[in-house]
């Protein structure tokens, strides 16, 4: 086999153009990844073809090679070649940091931002995160803040940071390693715009005026990820989380945290707030379709029949007569 390989890979050298195309097929479906060192020739090659099999034999056997089989394609002149050793650098194992610098001060977006990456996500990374922290491209500071090479210090310098992507990427950045912030730089970051949902956790543990404008604000995902932050946070009505949003009459975020939770405590909030004329008739009649399945407690329903005879909006009257009438027909 291994005299039949080099056979073929000799052939990538033969003046007949056909026996050369030929080898290429042979060495593909041969799949040996020893035959990568007959196509770095064909980088150069003037027939755009071959050039295009010389890059992708790279991209199937240079892996299998080691990360040395890129050099020549990270100081090739073609911007192809470069991109390829650069996309390839976060597949290998091995230390690419050799290669990663070929590549990080290349004229190419793309090759400087993968050779930054892979920097970034190697064994050194902490003596390179300084280095792209001063980077004028965001997407590098980004990458650099959110590396775990990066110091708690360097995490907090990131929230000043002019971009939006990289101040919430530090945040991100703080969640992951159990950083908290204080209230007055919560308060800070969401008169500046930034995204609640970065927020939720620090504004969980130090519940205030944070807090409350998360909760004003959240809407679609980050109010799904406020509600199940609190679910995971708070057991009782009288924690210090649920209290501040009550305080600040923040009832919608009140409600969505009570879904599931059964007691004579959690059922007499719940009824305080589908009474509260203040809170969108939709939202609240959900909360009341979402009892059919404890339909079966006297108690419960006790209180859908008086809450009936009151005076609501008929899409919440339609909702509790419905829970009444499952009561009914369960025990018919």
């Amino acid at each position: 086999m291994a005299g039949g390989l080099d056979g073929e890979i000799s052939k990538l050298r033969h003046r007949d153009v056909r026996e050369r195309r030929r080898a290429v097929r042979v060495l593909f479906d041969t799949d040996l990844p020893r035959a990568l060192t007959g196509f770095v020739p064909l980088l150069k090659d003037k027939d755009p073809w071959f050039r295009s099999k010389a890059l992708e034999a790279h991209r199937r056997w240079s892996v299998a090679m080691g990360p040395e089989t890129l050099r020549v394609l990270a100081e090739h002149p073609s911007i192809e070649a470069r991109r390829c050793a650069a996309n390839l650098l976060g597949e290998f194992e091995e230390d690419i940091t050799a290669i990663a610098l070929l590549l990080v001060e290349d004229e190419d977006l793309t090759c400087r931002r993968k050779s930054a990456g892979a920097l970034l996500s190697g064994a050194e990374a902490e003596a390179f995160v300084g280095r792209f922290l001063a980077s004028e491209d965001p997407y590098l500071r980004r990458l650099a803040i959110s590396s775990n090479g990066a110091t708690s210090a360097q995490r907090r310098q990131g929230l000043d940071d002019s971009s939006a992507a990289v101040c919430e990427a530090s945040l991100q950045a703080m969640s992951d390693h159990d950083e908290a912030l204080n209230e007055a730089a919560m308060l800070s970051l969401l008169a500046r715009g930034i995204d609640g949902g970065t927020l939720i956790d620090s504004a969980i543990k130090n519940p205030g005026q944070a807090l409350v404008e998360l909760a004003q604000r959240a809407k679609g995902p980050t109010m799904k990820r406020l509600v199940s932050a609190l679910k995971k946070a708070c057991e009782s009505q009288d924690d210090a989380q649920i209290q501040c949003l009550l305080e600040a009459k923040q009832h919608t975020v009140v409600g969505r945290w009570l879904q599931g939770k059964r007691g004579s405590s959690a059922d007499e909030l719940r009824w305080r707030l589908l009474r509260t004329a203040s809170i969108d008739q939709i939202e609240r009649s959900r909360w009341i379709e979402r009892l059919l399945g404890r339909c079966d407690e006297e108690d419960l329903v006790a209180e859908a029949r008086d809450f009936v005879t009151e005076d609501h909006p008929q899409l919440l009257l339609d909702a509790a007569q419905n829970l009444s009438t499952a009561f009914d027909k369960l025990n018919a």
